[in-house]
């Protein structure tokens, strides 16, 4: 009987534990995991969950061959001899085009999200539960007040008497508060859009090191390195850095 391969799912572990009951872990990137997942299993991921669905090849290679766009890889084995063997495997560019770098670029795009959606709780977190639940209403009633003084209101001329404000003082602070707030919303969604229009770019494997290089401080490998011109090969054969290397987001 012919047995059908699970799909491969990539989200933060942390978010939804129940992954590492019903998966089988096989990586990790950029702080997401990949996991082996029957499909039986998808329906009750819950909807707040973020995640990615490949099908089992594509997240296969794409995770195998993470990174790589040379034409050959080094992959270590065991001799004869009981001693470690390092062997040279060719990489099939297709592989690269077709499987590994759609992954990659996904990936990176969630953990992208991810990034600006941790950004956006902490945004949030500044106002309080009850701020936050009452706030559609303290700014209908400023801006309808505003408008029109002899509008009666229920919750703001309150909230001025505590502060020691006029409704219209008052009124005139929660607008402009919404300013502010919605200027650092816009930023957000500006900035993250940015960085994914960026990746959508992005037509190679390569490019793609330079990208997680560049905005992620994770490091392309050493002849990568040399091949951008980022790095020199120094009196005793080593590899190093023109400039010293920054890890962690930059962005």
């Amino acid at each position: 009987m012919a047995t059908t391969n699970p799909d491969i799912i990539v989200l933060d572990e942390e978010k939804w534990p129940q992954i590492k009951v019903w998966g089988t872990r096989i990586g990790d990137f950029l702080g997401l995991e990949v996991f082996e997942l029957e499909d039986q299993y998808f329906q009750y991921i819950p909807q707040y969950i973020h995640y990615l669905r490949f099908d089992y090849k594509t997240g296969t290679f794409g995770q195998r061959y993470w990174g790589e766009y040379r034409a050959e890889r080094s992959e270590y084995g065991e001799s004869e001899e009981g001693t470690t063997q390092k062997d040279k495997v060719a990489v099939d560019s297709a592989i690269q085009q077709q499987y590994t770098l759609p992954f990659m670029k996904k990936v990176v795009a969630l953990a992208v999200q991810e990034v600006y959606e941790k950004r956006y709780q902490e945004l949030r977190a500044t106002y309080s539960s009850l701020e936050d639940a009452t706030w559609g209403d303290q700014l209908a009633e400023s801006q309808a007040y505003l408008t029109d003084n002899s509008h009666e209101t229920k919750l703001i001329h309150r909230l001025a008497e505590l502060r020691g404000l006029t409704t219209e003082q008052f009124a005139g602070k929660v607008v402009e508060k919404q300013g502010e707030w919605k200027g650092k919303l816009f930023d957000l969604a500006v900035a993250e859009q940015t960085m994914i229009v960026k990746l959508k770019a992005i037509t190679n494997v390569a490019d793609v090191n330079v990208f997680l290089e560049d905005y992620f401080g994770i490091s392309m490998s050493n002849q990568q390195c040399l091949n951008y011109g980022r790095c020199i090969e120094n009196e005793d054969g080593l590899i190093v850095r023109k400039e010293p290397f920054e890890y962690g987001i930059r962005f």
